[in-house]
């Protein structure tokens, strides 16, 4: 049998070959590029941001599939950004930095968060329902391990980077936990029914529902919806969440409350997209409001500014 020598590599290939693969990987990306381009029959002068969003799993069929609502790719879209879109299945946090870099994170609906993420994410784990209560809100009480691990993994990264994150609805929860905040384990049980928070799924007003929250001046919040508030400084707002912020985390302010008293939007005081930052957390979900108010888009196009900038800084 007739053995294959194996030339030894030097140290100082050993020292080179890390820088190698980068460059291969660069000249290999701009020649496809150029062919897709050839393909497509148009150019792409500017390298738009990446935002990174995490798929929510979705029963179909009797199979699982995951999704991202539209609303979110479009807005995405429509301030020249570029959704990533990643599964949340179980071995993709092996492959996370694959999905890297990240201009921005959007961090959107999704179950409750689960107790062993908090705690290993040095989070405070809120109060639980159980048997028939548990049972009212099951699609959202059920855990979803794989998406907890991969949105707390990037959240972190986001935070400790300065990367634009914009936090809607269970995405503004985790925000404020990653932050050192608490969480209301149950708005019915531990704040009462004055506001109705979350409808039955099946209910025919599910999406229409509304309720109003008094937004403080000056806030972001304020900026983005000035020409739809009244002298009244309030706005009806869609509501799909049983859970909702406590105590807000360290240098968080809040900008918006319901009547009850739940928290509907904070942000970090930071706050310039024109240089880059932008970490905003709002309890409502803007994209399922375009038609109420102009304000509504005006939340993504300054996200979006912000992507853009934080994406200048890096090169």
């Amino acid at each position: 049998v007739a053995l294959r020598m194996v030339p030894m590599r030097s140290k100082a290939d050993s020292d080179i070959m890390p820088h190698m693969v980068p460059t291969r990987s660069r000249v290999r990306k701009a020649q496809e590029v150029e062919q897709l381009q050839a393909v497509l029959g148009f150019q792409i002068r500017v390298q738009p941001p990446r935002i990174l969003c995490v798929s929510r799993r979705h029963m179909r069929k009797n199979k699982y599939v995951d999704i991202v609502g539209e609303y979110h790719l479009d807005l995405v879209q429509g301030f020249g950004g570029v959704p990533v879109i990643i599964p949340r299945t179980t071995h993709t946090l092996q492959h996370l930095m694959q999905y890297l870099p990240m201009d921005g994170l959007l961090v959107a609906e999704g179950n409750d968060m689960s107790d062993g993420t908090l705690l290993k994410y040095g989070c405070c784990i809120p109060g639980r329902l159980d048997g028939e209560d548990a049972q009212k809100f099951a699609s959202d009480t059920e855990f979803d391990l794989s998406k907890d691990e991969l949105e707390f993994a990037l959240m972190k990264f986001a935070l400790a980077k300065g990367c634009p994150i914009l936090g809607l609805c269970r995405g503004s929860q985790m925000l404020n936990v990653m932050r050192g905040g608490t969480l209301i384990g149950d708005i019915e049980s531990e704040v009462g029914h004055e506001i109705v928070h979350l409808l039955d799924g099946s209910d025919p007003a599910y999406d229409s529902h509304r309720h109003p929250i008094c937004i403080t001046p000056g806030t972001p919040l304020a900026k983005w919806f000035a020409d739809d508030l009244g002298s009244s400084g309030e706005l009806l707002v869609n509501s799909y969440h049983h859970q909702g912020v406590k105590e807000l985390g360290e240098g968080l302010v809040g900008m918006a409350w319901a009547p009850d008293g739940v928290l509907e939007g904070f942000y970090d005081p930071t706050y310039d997209p024109e240089l880059g930052h932008f970490v905003v957390g709002l309890q409502f979900h803007p994209e399922r409001m375009l038609q109420d108010y102009a304000g509504c888009a005006e939340v993504y196009k300054a996200f979006g500014r912000a992507c853009w900038a934080y994406q200048q800084r890096q090169l």
